[in-house]
């Protein structure tokens, strides 16, 4: 039986470690919850070891993991072997990190071991979903099935990354052409045209002479200036990963106006389409939350789907109990009404999943039509400051000079 390596929490917030063993992460859960704990991580020993004699436990990207589910679907609906479509796909696939692993995979389940386990020790290169959702198609004997829904839940994954990506460029692009006009100004504009003022006997007001002490701080102190930001970045980005600092961002990050309708509309799609990809592969319904909590990627609405698990283990049905934590639009817990009463939960979710995906697009076209103006107002603002601020002293010298 696998032996766990777990950090928990009790109700009054007191974080305990231990190690116990269960025959997977849901019973390993239920076994703690019967000691008072709640689990806040927890891996598989074998699957740390296994990461620590891999040396860095790169994870698998989605996209080739899309496209590897689609193939290894193909395979096995053709009444090809899993083990022979493992050699198949390990000699073609081109992706190196996911070439590494398959070759693993290969070789153990050579040996006798379960896929799913197989791709489990591989720590944690391969998501949760994933691994849970290959045991229940190996125990139900709909691997194929389960692979092609797989498959396209990662390259809807894909698409709407791509999507947030190429939102991003534009504002990027501006944000950093901004930061270089400013800098060049500074450090070569400004010092060429206060040496001819100075010479001809203008006079530098205000926001020149604050201009002027800045561009010299910034010539004298540029590796300090760029010592800190690099210090704040690290120090920002550890912040970011320990438990606190994620929960405050993720709170935050709902509470921004621009962003916090298109990361609803996004976490929304999520959820739907996890719990409803899980619900129709035979996962029981606490599994299934418990993995979309960890698969929603929101600490906040983690924790508050953790709340939605132990109210359903008291009999409270989903939709009366998902509507407590106020995260997701009110249509949703309305469509989840609707599927418990019909007995159609999963079916109903899948349609929600595509109308959030469409919401989705359409919030992060807004959410670029806002931060592009937005970019461009500020972009104006800082360089026209600048501006001014070198022409103003000029002026004040050819009313001398008149």
């Amino acid at each position: 039986m696998p032996q766990f390596v777990y950090n928990a929490i009790d109700l009054k917030g007191k974080r305990s470690t231990g190690t116990m063993e269960a025959a997977n992460y849901a019973q390993l859960g239920i076994q703690l919850k019967g000691k008072g704990l709640y689990i806040l991580k927890a891996e598989d020993k074998a699957a740390i070891k296994t990461s620590k004699e891999i040396g860095a436990n790169k994870k698998v990207a989605v996209k080739p993991l899309s496209v590897f589910c689609r193939q290894f679907a193909t395979l096995i609906n053709a009444g090809i072997t899993a083990v022979k479509a493992l050699d198949i796909l390990y000699q073609q696939t081109e992706d190196k990190v996911l070439k590494k692993y398959i070759g693993r995979i290969y070789e153990a389940v050579q040996k006798g071991e379960a896929m799913s386990d197989a791709f489990h020790h591989q720590g944690e290169a391969f998501p949760e979903l994933f691994i849970n959702m290959l045991l229940a198609g190996e125990s139900s004997g709909t691997l194929d099935t389960v692979l092609l829904r797989m498959a396209d839940h990662y390259e809807k994954e894909v698409k709407l990354k791509n999507k947030i990506k190429g939102a991003m460029i534009y504002p990027m692009v501006l944000m950093t052409l901004t930061i270089v006009v400013v800098i060049l100004m500074l450090t070569v504009v400004l010092p060429s045209f206060i040496g001819i003022i100075e010479a001809g006997g203008g006079q530098l007001p205000g926001p020149t002479r604050m201009l002027i002490n800045l561009s010299e701080f910034l010539q004298k102190y540029w590796y300090l200036v760029g010592g800190v930001i690099l210090l704040l970045t690290i120090g920002w980005r550890a912040y970011k990963r320990s438990d606190d600092g994620r929960l405050w961002w993720d709170t935050q990050k709902l509470k921004i106006p621009i962003v916090k309708k298109s990361l609803r509309m996004i976490y929304s799609s999520r959820f739907a389409r996890t719990l409803s990809t899980l619900l129709s592969s035979g996962i029981q319904m606490l599994q299934s939350l418990d993995i979309t909590a960890r698969v929603i990627n929101n600490q906040k609405i983690h924790n508050k789907l953790k709340t939605v698990i132990e109210d359903i283990r008291k009999g409270t049905p989903l939709s009366v109990s998902l509507r407590k934590t106020d995260e997701f639009p009110p249509m949703i817990y309305n469509m989840i009404n609707v599927g418990e009463e019909s007995g159609l939960l999963d079916d109903i979710l899948t349609k929600t999943a595509a109308f959030f995906d469409e919401e989705s697009d359409a919030a992060i076209q807004r959410l670029v039509g806002l931060l592009e103006p937005l970019m461009i107002i500020f972009m104006a603002v800082v360089i026209g400051f600048i501006v001014i601020a070198i022409a103003l002293p000029m002026f004040s010298m050819y009313g001398a000079i008149a």
